[in-house]
């Protein structure tokens, strides 16, 4: 008994919901973000945008926070978060590797911009650093309340029994020779223009090759908390370590570190094709105040919290995704 014919309709029915299905079985689940309020004034639908970031807690926060909003507004997104080293990021915006990432306004005038001038209010040197980095083809974008200054950090009861509290109070011990003036540094900060060297000229430190350790920047937060290779050590300002091992940050009394508040920095022939992106830093950036943001970074350094799940609980809280 020969086989029905079946329809041609019919076939070409089947076909279109198995293609359909085919796809939809392919898609990237983070396409999916749901829409929230910056959706509903920028949409990035059929865009394809790679956004990297620093290795630290707080730098891939900020990269998954940027990541969850472009693909809320339809983007496709390529996730370069977790690049070691200041440099290494930079380089790869300004070469067209990656199209944004989130960087500090400290860094990039004496890193980038190799400017030797102090500014300490933090409006003016954000402003004279956007104007400068036009000329490298970077726009910043708005930049946050909070400001992640390196500082020196050690645990809040020997900075009372030492009576440490200011950096010039820390030069002191070490000039006294006391075996607690020893300092835990990671090595990007040994080079950087606004790191050691500028530090210890400042203050007048003497500080010798015995005094000084040299370990990853994660390692030293538990170094100072147990006192041990050191004392103090280099920490950042917001970063969610500090509450939690009860380390406090000497106070900067001659004003060497510069301000360091974080903005979205984009290749500006990006921009050029979607001014709407600066959007991005115009609705974020405002929430991202020093406790919010140290917060956001103890849940993850301190609570081992995934950061791409605590940066979408920040995002929906504040309604920027669905």
């Amino acid at each position: 008994m020969p086989r029905p014919r079946r329809s041609p309709v019919l076939l070409l029915t089947l076909m279109v919901a198995l293609v359909a299905a085919l796809l939809a079985g392919c898609s990237d689940d983070r396409r999916l973000t749901p829409p929230g309020t910056l959706a509903r004034e920028l949409d990035l639908s059929g865009q394809t945008l790679t956004v990297g970031g620093k290795e630290f807690a707080e730098q891939i926060l900020l990269c998954k926070m940027t990541i969850a909003l472009l693909q809320s507004t339809g983007a496709n997104v390529v996730d370069r978060c977790d690049t070691k080293g200041s440099a290494n990021v930079r380089a790869a915006l300004t070469s067209g590797q990656i199209d944004m990432y989130w960087e500090y306004t400290g860094t990039a005038w004496r890193l980038y911009l190799s400017q030797e001038s102090t500014i300490a209010d933090p409006r003016t040197l954000y402003d004279a650093v956007r104007t400068a980095d036009e000329g490298n083809q970077v726009t910043w974008l708005d930049p946050t309340p909070f400001n992640n200054t390196y500082a020196i950090g050690v645990r809040t009861d020997i900075a009372q029994r030492l009576r440490v509290r200011t950096l010039s109070d820390f030069a002191a011990l070490v000039r006294s020779g006391s075996p607690e003036g020893t300092l835990c540094v990671d090595q990007e900060f040994t080079g950087r223009e606004d790191g050691l060297q500028g530090l210890l000229a400042t203050y007048d430190v003497p500080l010798g090759d015995r005094a000084l350790d040299t370990r990853e920047i994660d390692q030293i937060y538990d170094a100072i908390a147990a006192a041990n290779p050191c004392t103090f050590g280099e920490v950042f300002a917001t970063d969610g370590r500090l509450n939690p091992l009860r380390l406090s940050t000497l106070v900067d009394d001659r004003g060497y570190f510069l301000p360091y508040n974080a903005a979205l920095t984009v290749r500006s022939d990006v921009m050029a094709r979607d001014p709407r992106l600066a959007l991005l830093g115009r609705m974020l950036a405002p929430t991202l105040t020093e406790p919010v943001m140290r917060q956001l970074n103890e849940r993850v350094s301190a609570g081992g919290r995934d950061p791409d799940e605590v940066a979408r609980s920040f995002l929906r809280e504040q309604g920027l995704i669905g």
